[in-house]
């Protein structure tokens, strides 16, 4: 089936180039003179130029305009997942702090409980020596 859809597209694809070249033969070989159909012609190509290119701006504004909106969007994501990120940035640091602290605080006393086993230790040496 995939054969005979292939047979009819190339069909259709002949005919289309067949009319196309009729049409400029036909054109060419009318019974205008050369110069009324050099300009017929060139009327014809700067007339396709200009519609062409209408399009292509058309299509290029509209592609524009939905790049720019996929850009807002996307910079409203981010944005988005930017807060977040700072926020718990800004939960962690305040753990970080605390356990910090805690540490800070069990480390001094530690310190004091080791200063005044050493003051015991040192006094009863001197106890010893005296």
């Amino acid at each position: 089936m995939n054969e005979r859809c292939n047979c009819h597209a190339e069909g259709l694809a002949t005919f289309i180039l067949g009319a196309l070249v009729g049409v400029a033969v036909g054109v060419l070989l009318a019974p205008a003179k050369g110069e009324t159909t050099r300009r017929k012609l060139k009327r014809w190509a700067e007339d396709t130029y200009e519609e062409g290119k209408e399009e292509l701006e058309e299509h290029a504004r509209e592609l524009k305009e939905r790049v720019m909106g996929h850009a807002g969007d996307l910079k409203e994501k981010f944005s988005g997942h930017a807060r977040e990120v700072k926020e718990r940035a800004g939960e962690l640091k305040e753990k970080f702090s605390a356990k910090a602290a805690e540490l800070k605080q069990e480390a001094l006393e530690k310190t004091e409980d080791l200063r005044g086993k050493a003051a015991d230790e040192l006094e009863k040496a001197a106890k010893k020596i005296r």
